[in-house]
């Protein structure tokens, strides 16, 4: 025993204690110790309370600039004499911050009834000598728990002991990071044989770790033993790790039960950090939005006030008997100047559609059902349908302009098989299942080849292959197999206990492995785990004849680097070889390490393994000085093939003008022989290299060279490609030295191929490509933990459901199961959304400009008096009834082509992606129809009723009531004309919200006057507004005005679509032509889309014939007859599911 004085000089070092967290095992605290507050257990993923739900909602809304607006308008209408009642603009309001703050409300209380069924989760925690049973909430840090198998882990516990002998347990971390292969966890020596509760009570100990982080696969303590409560005297002390450390959310496996001492509980857990850490991206239709509503406001300012000062005049200079006017009543004061100016601003408020969020939010959402909806990227061998984690981005997957891609897992299926190995210096190759030297003439016996022995020179190659490794096994019905979090090491295992050394078992002391049939047991030292920076992995044993070992494995860089004996440049030939040839490499070696060597490593590695700050950097030094002056014995070389559909998806990107970059950790040769196989790299493309680059001023000349190359190739030789070949050396050195240079030079390129990048080096690439001057629109696509850093900087994140585990998928805004899908992704569903939502955007400012149009023109015939020509009730039903359905469905249905069109011609996504329809050309086309819309309006609805003697057949005259009526009626007729001829894809909702909204516009308003004035059936009225609709429609000549007025409107966009259709051809109306020559029935197609909506509302079912039948009409690619079949059952399948059923890409 020693004292703990002593001890803690050991890390003297280490940073104040202050940021180290104690905890004492039952929460006993020594005399003179303060009481720690740590987190409870109660988990909170809601937003709001009872008290702070709509205080705090309301101001998150108003925060939005509409919102804020339209706020201030009411304010002002409540506080001066304003022509318009202060309803017509608080209803709508109130109704737009209603619908989102039940929205919002909703899914806060389903997050409030997922926390509380968290928190009351039953859960076993000894107190005072017993086992008690309490509420998950109740867990203090310094408990002790115990956990029974399939049970979650209700905190972050430190693991004391098991049910296994060895102190082992098994966990799935399914729920973290989406693995769901087993793991094994072990707990210190110390406490691994107290599995009762009188044992464990009288446990005394306390432990010292890191304070709460996000990092998963991290972990810094020690657990310190003591011989009595006072922990004076220490008997022991033990160093922790991430493989001690039981992780909330994580679920216990093939272990009867476990006990643990929670350290971090409630918001202080690393599930809860991580939920914390979830980015926000913007999309960039919501910037465009605000800079458009920030320019309508600046406009009605500017209106306003030119407007107030042009009143001001008129009434002091002109005429006392103009229009309207009797008497000057203008006061000269600055308080009328301001009335006057403030009632011209309510006035005009209707230019901005209140209503405009609201609906593009619903767009969205609906829409982004249509990706999980889309049976042709539904991957039927895993049952996988792809999944949208999110709405906001669906239009950006429509102006995508760079792809940064993994490669393994992404582009290959990461089903690895062993293929060659180098040993000695000489090659092996694996033949039917056998090894045999490569390009030799011995026959393989293939009657006998499952107990065939290598050769004995590869022999010790294999035995190192079956040691050095992270694997554990499991024994299911009789049968052993492995388990491994890398593909890679699972088939190195495989191999060679398929070629006669079979890992049998490994425990925290040893590990069997079975050679020649003799079990042979080796003793587990220690482990020098792979990371990133290394790149290489380590175990130091000592085999049966007592020698102890070390044996390393990794990448050619890290290993042989270290190597000074053995056939180091025989073996780095033969990895190139295999590189060429598209294989995954590893190299091993090795070292003998004597007894007194030993006990100085021995020594060295426990004393980082106890640091608890900076412990990395510790072990990092320490790995640094074990892993020296080995001997290289060989590289295994694993083939991982290309998926099915990368050569012809990434051929479909480069018609659609996306660029590819694939970013990888692989070696540069294996990952050049995949960029050719993947079309990636064409045979055609003159590539370039910058490589090995560790000297800025020659990485500089190097780029700046190949710049002027590029830049000087370019004119000349329009027809030929450039690719780039970047290493993670060289793109360092061009970070710290020429970052714009190396931009610049890598975007001239078609293609651009970055291996051996860490993680933080994807994310940083895509960074710097996303933050050049011309914004371009990213996507990053991966499948594993390694890709979530470049997925969660990108634009848009794309994951795929891999086998290295879910953490790219978590993490991700859209998943899909294959990289092939990524072509309907973008193609199809990423043109729809795209040009729906700027659609629909513009219309909204357009119909609102023709709203409030005729009246802004009544004001230079009104003598600039604040008058309104509509009444409330038109003003109300404006945007919430009489223009809100028909966009909706235009948003939600629209189809400009069919779907098999813009998979086939990925020329189509260029044209779409290039033109970016949230422009400022667009806004102007659009704006100017406007204006057109509301000076034709205007003229014909004032001109039939100015100085006009009997207009009806009771020689009646009309007032401002029928002027702003007529003017009301035919914006309405307009608006719905202008969305119709903007369709093109009809289906019967779209039918029913335009015309629909037509007949309800005229049904309303008979019903309103109705109701204000049962009169109306008999009395007529034309100062009346309660009158004036009746009054208005019985006269002809109120027809012939709405039907030249409408034709007047729609015929200059018409004239337009005829010039650009005739004599300035798009490739869009090149294509639309070709394709109204071959059009089916669009009947189906309309079914399959309203099918889809009703389904996933609950309002019907759809048969699987009807299914299929759909499918078959608007499938967007071809199949092949297995994939047929196997897609025909998972019709059935997904018919009988909730949220599937008919709809496919073709028909969203």
């Amino acid at each position: 025993m020693f004292n703990l004085g002593g001890l803690r000089s050991l890390f003297q070092q280490e940073e104040k204690t202050d940021s180290i967290r104690q905890v004492y095992v039952f929460n006993r605290y020594p005399e003179g110790v303060k009481l720690q507050t740590f987190a409870d257990n109660a988990i909170k993923t809601s937003k709001y309370t009872l008290l702070n739900f709509i205080p705090k909602n309301l101001y998150e809304q108003f925060k939005r600039i509409a919102n804020f607006y339209f706020l201030c308008v009411v304010v002002i209408m409540l506080c001066i004499e304003t022509p318009i009642g202060p309803g017509t603009t608080m209803m709508p309001l109130i109704i737009v911050v209603t619908i989102s703050l039940c929205k919002q409300g909703y899914e806060d209380y389903q997050r409030h009834r997922a926390d509380n069924e968290v928190n009351q989760r039953r859960v076993s925690v000894i107190r005072n000598g017993t086992l008690q049973q309490t509420a998950s909430r109740n867990i203090k840090v310094g408990d002790v728990v115990k956990i029974e198998c399939e049970e979650e882990f209700p905190c972050d516990m430190i693991l004391l002991s098991s049910s296994d002998d060895e102190g082992n347990c098994f966990i799935t971390t399914a729920n973290l990071d989406g693995e769901t292969n087993l793991k094994i966890l072990t707990c210190p020596d110390e406490t691994k044989n107290l599995v009762t509760v009188q044992e464990l009570y009288g446990l005394d100990a306390s432990i010292e770790c890191e304070p709460p982080n996000v990092d998963l696969y991290r972990f810094q303590g020690r657990i310190v033993f003591a011989t009595d409560t006072s922990l004076d005297n220490i008997s022991a002390m033990k160093s922790l790790g991430s493989t001690n450390l039981l992780l909330r959310g994580a679920t216990l496996k093939n272990t009867k039960f476990v006990y643990g001492v929670p350290v971090y509980t409630g918001k202080d857990t690393k599930m809860a950090l991580n939920q914390a850490q979830a980015q926000y991206k913007l999309p960039s239709i919501e910037w465009k939005m605000n800079m458009y509503i920030l320019f309508f406001c600046f406009v009605v300012v500017a209106l306003a006030t030119l407007l107030t000062i042009i009143e001001f005049f008129w009434e002091v200079e002109c005429d006392k008997n103009a229009l309207y006017r009797t008497k000057v009543t203008f006061s000269h004061s600055i308080g009328g100047f301001l009335n006057d100016f403030f009632s011209f601003i309510v006035l005009f408020n209707y230019v901005i559609p209140i209503s405009l969020y609201v609906t593009v939010e619903a767009v969205k959402f609906i829409s982004s059902y249509y990706v999980k909806w889309d049976l042709d990227m539904y991957h039927a061998e895993s049952d996988t349908p792809a999944k949208a984690n999110t709405s906001d981005l669906n239009e950006e997957l429509g102006q995508i302009q760079y792809i940064f891609s993994d490669k393994t897992g992404t582009l290959t299926e990461n089903e690895l098989v062993f293929r060659k190995c180098s040993v000695g210096g000489v090659k092996f190759a694996s033949v039917e299942g056998v090894m045999v030297e490569e390009n030799s003439e011995i026959a393989v016996d293939l009657a006998n080849q499952s107990v065939k022995m290598p050769p004995p020179q590869v022999k010790d190659f294999l035995i190192s292959m079956s040691l050095c490794h992270s694997v554990f096994t499991t024994e299911q019905q009789g049968n052993l197999t492995y388990e491994a979090s890398s593909p890679d090491e699972r088939a190195l295992v495989e191999a060679a206990a398929q070629f006669g050394v079979r890992f049998m078992f490994s425990s925290r002391n040893s590990r069997k492995i079975k050679v020649e049939g003799r079990l042979d047991r080796y003793e587990f030292l220690h482990v020098l785990p792979f990371d990133n920076n290394r790149k290489r992995m380590s175990i130091i044993l000592r085999d049966p004849d007592g020698k102890i070992l070390l044996l390393c494995k990794g990448a050619e860089s890290s290993v042989l680097d270290i190597c000074d004996s053995g056939c180091v440049d025989v073996t780095r030939q033969h990895v190139d070889d295999y590189a060429a040839e598209g294989l995954r490499t590893l190299v091993f070696a090795t070292r003998e390490i004597s007894p007194e060597d030993y006990e100085t490593v021995d020594k060295l590695m426990v004393e980082c393994q106890n640091a608890i700050n900076d412990r990395e950097a510790k072990e990092q030094e320490a790995f640094t000085t074990v892993e020296d002056r080995l001997c290289c014995i060989g590289a295994t070389g694993v083939e991982d093939r290309l998926q099915d559909g990368v050569y012809e998806t990434i051929s479909a990107l480069k018609e659609g003008g996306v660029k590819l970059w694939v970013l990888t950790g692989d070696k540069m040769e294996t990952a050049v022989n995949i960029s050719q196989s993947c079309n990636h790299f064409t045979s055609s493309m003159k590539l370039h290299f910058l490589t090995a680059r560790r000297d800025g001023e020659s990485c500089r000349d190097t780029l700046e060279s190949l710049h002027r190359q590029l830049e000087g190739a370019a004119p000349r030789e329009r027809s030929q490609t450039y690719g780039l070949v970047v290493d993670g050396t060289s793109l360092s050195t061009s970070f710290e030295s020429c970052p714009e240079l190396f931009l610049k030079t890598a975007l001239l390129c078609t293609a651009v191929l970055c291996c051996r990048l860490s993680p933080l080096q994807k994310a940083k690439v895509v960074r710097m490509v996303k933050e050049h001057k011309s914004n371009p629109v990213t996507l990053a696509i991966g499948d594993g933990a390694n890709d979530v850093s470049m997925i969660l900087e990108a634009n848009v994140g794309v994951g795929i459901f891999g086998k290295e585990g879910g953490q790219a998928v978590r993490a991700c805004d859209f998943a899909i199961a294959r990289f092939r899908y990524l072509r309907n992704l973008m193609f199809v569903h990423g043109h729809y959304f795209y040009r729906r939502i700027a659609t629909v955007v513009f219309y909204f400012f357009y119909k609102n400009v023709v709203f409030v149009g005729p009246g802004i023109c009544f004001l230079f015939m009104n003598g600039y008096s604040p008058q309104t020509i509509y009444s409330e009730l038109q003003l109300i039903g404006f945007n919430l009834m009489f223009s809100a359905l028909p966009i909706i469905s235009y948003g939600l249905f629209e189809q400009h082509l069919p779907p098999t069109l813009l998979y086939e011609k990925p020329a189509l996504y260029k044209e779409s992606a290039n033109s970016n329809l949230l422009a400022l050309k667009y806004f102007v086309s659009w704006m100017s129809l406007a204006v057109w819309n509301c000076f034709v309006i205007f003229i014909f609805s004032f001109s039939l009723f100015y100085d006009a003697g009997g207009f009806n057949k009771k020689q009646l005259v009309g007032g401002l009531w029928c002027y702003g009526t007529l003017a009301y009626s035919s914006v309405i007729l307009v608006i719905n004309l202008m969305i119709a001829l903007k369709t093109r894809f009809w289906v019967w909702f779209t039918h029913l919200t335009i015309w629909g909204t037509l007949i309800a516009y005229i049904v309303i308003s008979y019903m309103y006057a109705l109701w204000t004035n049962p009169n109306i059936l008999w009395v007529h009225e034309s100062n009346n507004s309660s009158f004036v609709f009746n009054f208005l429609f019985t006269s002809p000549i109120v027809y012939s005005t709405l039907l030249i007025v409408a034709i007047l409107c729609i015929l200059p966009p018409v004239l337009i679509m005829l010039l650009q259709h005739h004599i300035y051809p798009r490739e869009v109306d090149k294509f639309r032509c070709e394709e109204w020559k071959h059009a089916p029935p669009p009947s189906s197609c309309c079914s399959c889309h309203v099918t889809a909506i009703s389904q996933w509302l609950g309002l019907s079912r759809v048969s699987d014939n009807a299914v299929v039948k759909g499918n078959d009409h608007v499938s967007s690619r071809v199949q092949s007859p297995e994939e047929d079949s196997a897609r025909d059952v998972s019709y059935r399948r997904l018919g009988d599911k909730p949220g599937y059923g008919s709809i496919s890409s073709g028909t969203v």
